[in-house]
């Protein structure tokens, strides 16, 4: 009894797939030489049918053990596919679900890199950046901002390996420029033109933007929605035409008053203002008949300069009418008589709202009048620079003066060089990659 049940424990069992690989003719040695010839031989005489899911056996199935045979035979195939396996993980794991899948990277940037770098002898950098999906370009800044990081820089990197990055003094006066008082209602860009065209600091827009996240700058922002409107009317010279609306705003003692304002289309220009308690046509009127005397317009004049008004009755009765008959002035309704809107002006209102007058809060019309005369106006008018006047302000573009923006290009690239000399020759004290103080 006891010799029997040392046979049955010495007897084994087998899978049926190693019976699979020999009728297959793909047993592996190692597991011939512990399985008896009798035994093969039995097996590759069975029948397929005799084990039930037989047709599971995929015909691929050869091929694929075949290929497994030579990754266990190939060492490096291994540590390649180990790498591989690493990768693909890393990938999973970074990115999940999402959709801007170059973003999603990038705020993983280190853990590619490192990954990457890690692939380096058993992959291939270029073949383990093809796994991520990302360029060759993409990779090498995302290397650089990873192997050159710098505790002193605001943009923590190395200003050695990163030279064009503006030098601390830059910084300072960016800084003080965008936090100053008179600055926080004008945008972004308008403060980098100031800083242009004064030479203050010569930096491009882009790159005011781009240090002014990086300063976790709070401005002031008291801005609607965006809209997105298509592109509206365009003049090519100051006085050809003119946009005409009235905007409403409520002071902090519960009073309603009305802006009046004439706009030039080329320059954005405020020709004339006023502010009143009502609509009324005369006041409208006034506006006009001043308007046409500021820009020296006369009867005989040949070139007539359109007029856009809204389809309010302040705007088109019988005394406004008879008025402009007398001057080369053609008034149109807008959306009315031409397919375009009033935006331009609705857009200039919004500026005057949202950038200079709620942040104000106005206690009375007093205080309202008194702050479009004396700062209001002269500031947007006379100081503040226009993206979409390339700089310039509207004054500038209304009287059609010439600034010398190949002096100013001149002077940046000039500033360009001294940033990248400093930056090479400044570096931060005990720095790992040997640049030089």
């Amino acid at each position: 009894m006891t010799e029997e049940l040392k046979k049955k424990k010495k007897k084994k069992s087998y899978d049926t797939r190693v019976k699979f690989l020999v009728r297959k003719g793909l047993l592996p040695d190692i597991y011939r030489r512990q399985i008896s010839r009798s035994l093969i031989s039995k097996w590759k005489r069975e029948a397929p049918d005799k084990y039930v899911g037989y047709e599971l056996n995929d015909t691929n199935i050869p091929e694929v053990y075949e290929l497994i045979k030579k990754v266990s035979e190939d060492e490096k195939m291994q540590k390649a596919l180990k790498t591989f396996y690493r990768i693909t993980k890393t990938l999973k794991d970074i990115i999940g679900t999402g959709r801007d899948y170059i973003n999603i990277l990038r705020k993983e940037k280190q853990r590619v890199v490192r990954i990457v770098e890690g692939a380096k002898d058993n992959l291939g950098i270029k073949k383990a950046i093809k796994v991520f999906g990302i360029s060759v370009s993409t990779y090498r800044i995302w290397a650089m901002e990873v192997n050159f990081k710098c505790g002193q820089s605001i943009t923590k990197l190395c200003s050695n390996a990163y030279p064009q990055q503006l030098t601390p003094k830059e910084v300072h006066k960016m800084h003080k420029m965008l936090s100053d008082e008179n600055f926080l209602h004008w945008p972004i860009i308008s403060v980098a033109y100031h800083g242009m065209k004064t030479g203050k600091l010569k930096a491009h827009p882009n790159t005011w933007y781009k240090y002014a996240r990086l300063m976790e700058i709070q401005r002031r922002k008291l801005r609607k929605k965006r809209i997105k409107y298509e592109v509206g009317i365009r003049a090519n010279a100051p006085n050809e035409k003119w946009h005409a609306d009235i905007t409403e705003i409520r002071t902090a003692d519960g009073i309603l008053s009305y802006i009046y304002l004439v706009v030039d289309n080329f320059s954005r220009y405020i020709i004339n203002w006023r502010v009143a308690s009502k609509i009324c046509a005369q006041i409208r009127l006034e506006t006009f008949r001043e308007s046409i005397i500021f820009a020296g317009l006369t009867p005989k004049q040949v070139d007539t300069t359109q007029l856009i008004v809204d389809g309010g009755t302040e705007n088109n009765n019988k005394k406004v009418e008879t008025f402009i008959k007398e001057f080369p002035v053609e008034k149109v309704i807008a959306l009315k008589d031409i397919l375009k809107s009033n935006a331009l002006v609705e857009a200039i209102n919004k500026t005057l709202k949202y950038s200079y007058l709620f942040p104000r809060n106005l206690m009375n019309q007093s205080e309202l009048i008194n702050a479009m005369k004396k700062y209001i106006i002269p500031d947007y008018n006379n100081l503040r620079p226009h993206g979409s006047l390339h700089g310039l302000t509207p004054q500038e573009a209304y009287g059609q003066v010439s600034v010398d923006f190949k002096g100013i290009r001149l002077k940046m690239e000039q500033a360009h060089h001294e940033r990248i000399n400093y930056n090479q020759t400044h570096s931060c004290l005990n720095c790992v990659y040997g640049c030089n103080r």
